[in-house]
């Protein structure tokens, strides 16, 4: 059970569709329950997998409600249950299901829930302290993404004896050193310039991806006459804002907002680019897959040292780490490793090597071999 499933965009939305698709191929048959949006309630199979799209009341916190849920997963005879957070009240039903009808359940918890706003953090403590109790003794097993998070975070710390180390993963054959990015260069504009890409959702559940402190450290590339452009993959409703915080910098010029770019241009995306910037702001960072995506394709990463994301950059290795909301720090890192270009090829190499290791392939055994204990 998940909030979404793609076409709609997201981390959790992204592990969701390759753990299922890699254990369908182990011979499993999986269901996936979500809500509907972007598309209309309804049943289809994808690569294998029954996707139960289910029609949205409202949204609480940013996640669906979705009515018919709990008597949907009733209804189910399943092996195994596993939710995903953050989505409070599908991992509360979830929970209740799993416990009703005696079925071992997993909960991955990608990261805590954030308090984007004051009337957000009542709910986030609300939550915290007297719901999360209730339905975090149903499950079995919960899987944190990165040791890091699982170190720190104050939900996953009260429930270490349950707390299992399962990585995120890759598409290391979607994603690869071999992508071409001539094409989007081209189609760009951007022969000739330095890039770095930003993959993320524009919206207010993820201001905490930073692209504000990526589109002030770039004023500051500017100011030294670096040649370098920032290719913006993700929409949303904040785009609006982000364009106008681009113009008031002096930026737009050495800005591109791709939007949502169809889902075969991607790979191309990372692979036109220099490295990857994630700058994100806070610990609501679980992991950040685009890392991986970015290292799949042979691309260094430079990212914030906050939340799962140390976990995921070996220092000086496949990326470098830069104190979260200082963009002084990160245009500095970005300047110093443009200038290298053989710290470009060493770390895009080691990336690589690092993401082999980390293909949905090796990732969706490990969660088979999770599931079967619990069987």
């Amino acid at each position: 059970m998940n909030s979404f499933f793609p076409p709609w965009r997201g981390g959790a939305e992204t592990y969701v569709y390759n753990l299922a698709r890699n254990l369908v191929r182990r011979g499993h048959n999986v269901v996936v329950y979500c809500g509907a949006e972007p598309i209309k309630p309804g049943t289809e199979v994808v690569d294998g997998i029954r996707i139960e799209r289910l029609r949205i009341l409202c949204k609480l916190y940013g996640t669906p409600v979705m009515p018919t849920l709990s008597a949907r997963l009733m209804r189910e005879s399943a092996d195994v249950l596993h939710a995903n957070f953050p989505s409070p009240l599908g991992a509360l039903l979830t929970g209740v299901v799993s416990k009703w009808k005696s079925i071992p359940s997993v909960l991955t918890w990608h990261n805590d829930l954030p308090a984007v706003t004051r009337t957000a953090g009542a709910f986030v403590a609300i939550h915290n302290e007297i719901v999360l109790p209730v339905y975090m003794r149903y499950f079995d097993r919960v899987i944190a993404t990165s040791k890091t998070y699982a170190n720190t975070s104050p939900i996953l710390q009260r429930f270490a004896d349950r707390v299992a180390l399962i990585p995120n993963g890759v598409d290391t054959a979607r994603f690869n050193p071999r992508v071409s990015g001539e094409e989007i260069r081209k189609k760009l504009g951007l022969t000739g310039h330095n890039l770095l890409l930003f993959v993320g959702a524009l919206t207010e559940w993820h201001r905490y991806k930073g692209l504000d402190v990526l589109l002030s450290a770039m004023q500051l590339l500017k100011n030294t006459n670096e040649n370098v452009r920032l290719l913006v993959v993700g929409d949303g409703s904040l785009a609006p804002e982000y364009r106008h915080l681009a113009d008031s910098l002096s930026v737009s010029d050495d800005v591109i907002f791709a939007g949502n770019v169809p889902e075969d241009d991607l790979p191309k995306c990372y692979a036109c680019s220099d490295m990857l910037i994630q700058p994100s702001k806070d610990r609501s960072e679980g992991f950040g897959l685009t890392i991986l995506e970015a290292n799949a394709t042979g691309k260094p990463v430079i990212g914030s040292d906050v939340g799962g994301i140390p976990s995921v950059i070996d220092q000086g290795k496949n990326g470098f780490l830069v104190p979260p909301n200082d963009p002084v720090a990160l245009s500095e890192e970005i300047r110093s490793v443009l200038h290298s270009e053989s710290v470009l090829s060493r770390m895009g190499r080691n990336g690589r090597v690092i993401a082999e290791k980390h293909d949905w392939s090796i990732i969706a055994e490990r969660t088979e071999q999770l599931y079967e204990g619990l069987i």
